[in-house]
């Protein structure tokens, strides 16, 4: 099976609804942490390899980051955190923005803002074979600016000079940070359970969220006629929760089979 990267996007103006969901996120990112803590599953050979390789260079983060940073400074926003990036950068415009086109107009248009505020959660999504380091994590950081509704609201995930996605090889103007489209890599493992957790974050929080997997927003119109079911039947509060834990446990239950499957392969190549 091939490997896909599933980028997604959406915005949240109202900070009760935001807390509201990164609480439960919280949760999620409290187990995959417990996961990657713990130790960790025996491998083969080769993953060993293909790990040390992947993470030469690689700066060292926190498994989870809890994210409440006010910027004084220039950021760099990617015009790719909207899912019409030529809507946001004709907004930008008008607002007096600065925009940046890019070499050729291959890459997104940046836009540079000053003051503003990124406030939500970045974690590791534990998998035992850890093959796509620093591709790994998810990134419910929620950029501030009320003086630019356009962007007031968008998930963002950040990054530095030296690992932001948005370079793509070339070189990018100084800035206090990088606000990108946020995305992970992913293969054979939580594919279509990302499919589920991204539709229950669309149908409860955010209702302009948007992702990629191998088609747009796969399988959410099967989800939302399940969580919608369930909110008319239990109500909006307990559906909302209640449908959280089972996002939950078919985590646990993906996790703890690819541990067992890893573990396989290590005794496969000793035996």
């Amino acid at each position: 099976m091939l490997s896909v990267i599933v980028a997604w996007k959406g915005s949240c103006r109202d900070a009760k609804i935001r807390n509201r969901l990164l609480g439960h996120l919280h949760r999620l990112a409290r187990q995959s942490d417990i996961y990657l803590t713990l130790d960790q599953p025996e491998r083969p050979a080769f993953l060993n390899l293909v790990n040390e390789q992947r993470e030469q260079g690689l700066r060292a983060r926190a498994n989870v980051e809890t994210v409440d940073r006010t910027l004084s400074g220039p950021a760099l926003v990617s015009s790719s955190i909207s899912a019409s990036p030529s809507a946001l950068v004709s907004s930008a415009r008008e607002a007096g923005l600065t925009v940046i086109d890019r070499q050729e107009g291959s890459h997104a248009p940046l836009i540079a803002i000053g003051k503003l505020r990124l406030s939500g959660l970045d974690f590791k999504l534990f998998d035992p074979r850890d093959i796509y380091p620093a591709e790994d994590r998810m990134s419910f950081v929620f950029l501030e600016c009320p003086e630019h509704p356009f962007l007031d609201g968008r998930l963002v995930e950040i990054a530095t000079m030296d690992d932001c996605p948005a370079g793509q090889g070339e070189e990018l103007p100084a800035a206090s940070a990088y606000l990108v489209s946020p995305s992970i890599h992913l293969r054979c493992y939580l594919e279509d359970w990302t499919d589920c957790l991204f539709s229950w974050v669309k149908f409860f929080f955010v209702g302009d969220f948007w992702w990629q997997r191998w088609e747009e927003m796969q399988g959410y119109e099967d989800y939302r006629a399940v969580f919608k079911t369930i909110q008319e039947e239990r109500g909006g509060e307990t559906a909302e929760t209640a449908t959280f834990d089972a996002v939950l446990g078919t985590f646990a239950q993906h996790a703890e089979h690819w541990i067992d499957e890893v573990e396989g392969w290590a005794r496969s190549e000793q035996g």
